[in-house]
């Protein structure tokens, strides 16, 4: 143990000595066997007992698997702290590096740690399943910042966590104190007077009145939660000088190569130089180069894609390059997203503002682009190569005119524009031998604009519906602006990125007017086409985008030139405004009886504690008994059809594989439902659906029940889809008449004997407007008088 700033610049000249593969997680060292390569940190986490950090999505996408993850800089010569997704890392790619999860912060019995202890006292939990991901989150952000972060920092920091339950309100309730406002729990130090702090205000993070002494008093909180009670229990030292530090052990280790194994023949390596990794990609054609392992993960867990090679990029120092020059940004293929972030903040700040128009346009998409967790991990070269048609950057990195150089295993190196690298769904411009070695950025020229443009379903952690990169170079001339040159890029619309090169043609040459707007919009509607069945749906819609972008780009535009900004009709000045979310406020109002008793209280529920230092135990948490197994279903891969036959020859041979089950060994009836059985647990000769279950296979692992869950062979003979009414009639396929009636009486004799008091039939009118035809033949008219009464009027 030791304090959090002697991790930042150790003072160390003991030579440094390589050791076998090792993590540190939560202050404890650990050896990393040969063969775990098939691992996600997750999965190793929670096979290690540390059951806190959650299986939520498994895509990185909920942040309920969220660790900070702590690393030496040797070029900054500085701890680094960072979040990541535990679900999607590989356990190999932590090597060398310190864990730290919600467990590592406090424990009830240990005493919480400030940020635990807030969420907590906020009410900022219910369920609890995401609540050690948010406690995570947060203190990753505080452990990184030099200074005390501002509330937008904080909310930006939990973009990547989900809670279906509580709500976001106490959340971020909970970690406001730790803001500019009010930071006193974390540093010691608060930016508010004592007095002012007796009566902060959870909802603004600023002093308020709302505290009183009064039984009845309204409040939000009380504020006995802004005092700092987080001591340990023992010996009554404040938490936070127990920080646990980067271990003295992995600064004093040198980086090696890595060559080792996973479940499967998988291979896992680990090159330190450019050449070591060219050699490999010479060596295995087909392997993956990853980095973050946020797109690789998902097809390999996912999607269920075999890849035996993967190489992991992260060490070689060529592809971790952020070289400011004078004509612009040479950026490394793996640099991560954050780090180029980092940087494109700063360069902003440093250069003359005409020069930076791209820089800002992608410091804008990367904030809505994932969550922090995954722009942590993810690299530029792997979202580049992954070629996502609804890539963010892509269309930003061809409207920018970014250039890509390439390598192969021989030295031999090209270099191609953005625009010209994507040929396809999921296809770029590079040999088996070639991998993406840098990106480079070229500086603006004055009179250059360059806007971005993302649509999504949601602002933040979203993925594009159609998203845009647009550059406009404009020339005065004759008091007049005319286009020197453009370029327009978009996704969303077609298999990978596309230009929109007939828009970029006639732009060029044209005077930047309101006619050149209506002209090039027409050109556009011709440009980009999307067909009716275009995949991803809403085709009207995403048509719509593709113009409105380049509309609100032309408004941009012409609002700073001179002599073009005062054509724009007032109408259109809202189209301009960027997307600005202030920071969230909210208030919980309640009355505070005090009767001697807890009853109307604003208690801490009692699971509040274990759920925030993540000893809140779960189905998934508990423990296998000795001997115990797992258990994979085998689906149906079709939608409709007849089972032949089932063959679980090949899953038998598979390692761990303990037995199959299938209908016929059910010992009992097959028929399941809620109050009808009219469904088969098992399948046994139809499949009416994708996912259907046939059977069950039990082995020692889940991998291996999996595995071998997979390789059960499944004959189907395919049955004829009955998609529409006319098909069903002339197959002769109809529901069953099954319709049920709650029957008291004999209606019709009732109405026939005459023995009803009373027959009523006729018009009715409501309001003299609308008229309600009860029969045919009306003998009785009624209307409404006022929207009060209702009279009979007359009588036919």
């Amino acid at each position: 143990m030791g304090s959090l700033k002697n991790d930042e610049n150790p003072q160390l000249q003991t030579s440094k000595v390589s050791y076998e593969p090792l993590l540190y997680v939560n202050g404890v060292r650990r050896v990393l066997p040969d063969g775990l390569a098939h691992l996600t940190l997750l999965e190793y986490l929670r096979g290690i007992g540390l059951t806190g950090t959650k299986l939520g999505c498994g895509e990185g996408g909920c942040g309920a698997c969220t660790v900070m993850v702590s690393s030496y800089d040797e070029k900054s010569r500085k701890c680094l702290h960072y979040a990541i997704n535990a679900c999607l890392a590989p356990l190999y790619s932590v090597e060398g590096m310190h864990v730290i999860t919600v467990e590592g912060l406090g424990s009830c019995k240990r005493g919480l740690h400030p940020v635990q202890e807030s969420m907590a006292q906020a009410h900022g939990s219910q369920c609890g399943f995401c609540t050690p991901g948010f406690v995570m989150s947060m203190y990753a952000l505080l452990r990184s910042s030099q200074t005390p972060p501002s509330e937008e920092q904080i909310e930006e920091c939990l973009a990547g966590n989900l809670c279906r339950c509580t709500g976001y309100r106490p959340i971020v309730d909970a970690f406001r104190v730790f803001a500019k406002t009010n930071d006193m729990l974390y540093t010691g130090i608060s930016s508010v007077s004592p007095e002012e702090a007796k009566s902060i205000c959870p909802s603004t993070g600023k002093p308020c009145s709302c505290n009183s002494n009064n039984v009845n008093d309204k409040c939000v909180v009380g504020d006995n939660r802004y005092k700092a009670t987080s001591y340990d229990e023992v010996d009554g030292t404040k938490y936070t000088e127990k920080e646990l530090i980067f271990p003295p052990e992995l600064l004093l280790r040198t980086a090696t190569p890595l060559s080792l194994t996973g479940f499967g023949g998988l291979m896992w390596y680990r090159p330190l130089t450019l050449q070591h990794a060219l050699d490999l990609k010479a060596k295995y054609p087909d392997a993956k180069l990853i980095v973050g392992n946020s797109e690789v993960g998902i097809e390999m867990r996912l999607k269920r894609l075999q890849y035996r090679v993967l190489v992991s990029v992260t060490h070689v120092p060529e592809l971790n390059v952020l070289n400011v020059k004078d004509d612009g940004l040479e950026i490394g293929a793996a640099v991560r997203l954050s780090d180029l972030l980092s940087v494109l903040r700063k360069v902003v700040t440093e250069r003359d503002v005409h020069e930076t128009s791209s820089c800002r346009a992608l410091i804008e998409q990367l904030k809505w682009f994932a969550g922090t967790q995954i722009r942590n991990a993810a690299s530029i070269g792997g979202n580049i190569c992954t070629a996502s048609p609804i890539s963010d950057l892509n269309p930003l990195w061809m409207a920018v005119g970014a250039n890509f150089r390439i390598i192969d295993s021989k030295g031999n190196s090209r270099t191609t524009l953005a625009e010209n690298f994507f040929l396809g769904y999921r296809k770029v411009d590079l040999a088996s031998s070639e991998i993406l070695l840098s990106v480079f950025l070229p500086w603006n020229k004055r009179f250059e604009y360059v806007k971005e443009f993302k649509q999504s379903h949601r602002r933040d952690d979203d993925i594009a519906i159609v998203n845009a990169g647009l550059r406009i170079h404009l020339q005065e001339t004759s008091e007049i602006w005319v286009v020197a040159d453009a370029s327009i890029a978009y996704g969303g619309v077609a298999p990978c990125s596309l230009s929109a090169k007939k828009t970029k043609d006639f732009l060029i040459g044209k005077v930047w007017d309101q006619n050149l707007l209506q002209d090039a919009l027409k050109v556009l509607q011709n440009d980009i086409i999307l067909k009716e069945d275009a995949p991803g749906g809403m085709v009207e819609f995403r048509k719509s985008l593709t113009l409105s972008f380049f509309f609100k780009f032309f408004l941009w535009v012409s609002h700073q030139l001179d002599g073009v900004k005062e054509s724009i009709p007032a109408s259109h000045l809202s189209a301009m405004q960027p997307v600005h979310r202030p920071t969230i406020t909210g208030s919980q109002d309640y009355e505070i009886m005090k009767h001697g008793t807890s009853v109307g209280s604003p208690e801490v529920h009692l699971s509040a504690k274990l759920q925030v230092t993540g000893e809140a135990e779960y189905a998934d948490d508990i423990q296998l008994p000795l001997n115990g197994l797992h258990a994979a279903l085998v689906l149906s891969r079709k939608p409709h059809a007849r089972i032949l036959s089932i063959d679980g020859s090949e899953a038998m041979s598979s390692p761990g594989f303990v037995g199959l089950f299938l209908a016929k060994d059910v010992p009992a009836d097959n028929k399941i439902g809620p109050v009808v059985y009219d469904e088969e647990l098992f399948a046994t000769d139809y499949v009416t659906c994708v996912g259907q279950v046939i059977g069950v296979v039990v082995a020692d692992t889940h991998e291996n029940a999996k595995t071998a869950a997979r390789k059960v062979n499944v004959k189907y003979e395919d049955l004829p889809a009955i998609l529409s009414i006319k098909e069903a009639i002339n197959a002769g396929s109809f529901h069953p008449n099954t319709e049920k009636c709650l029957i008291k009486g004999d209606v019709d004799q009732c109405f026939q004997s005459g023995q009803c008091d009373r027959i009523i039939e006729g018009e009715v009118h409501i309001g003299g407007q609308e008229h309600f035809y009860l029969e045919p033949h009306s003998s009785l008219v009624w209307t409404l008088d006022g929207g009060n009464e209702v009279h009979m009027i007359s009588s036919t």
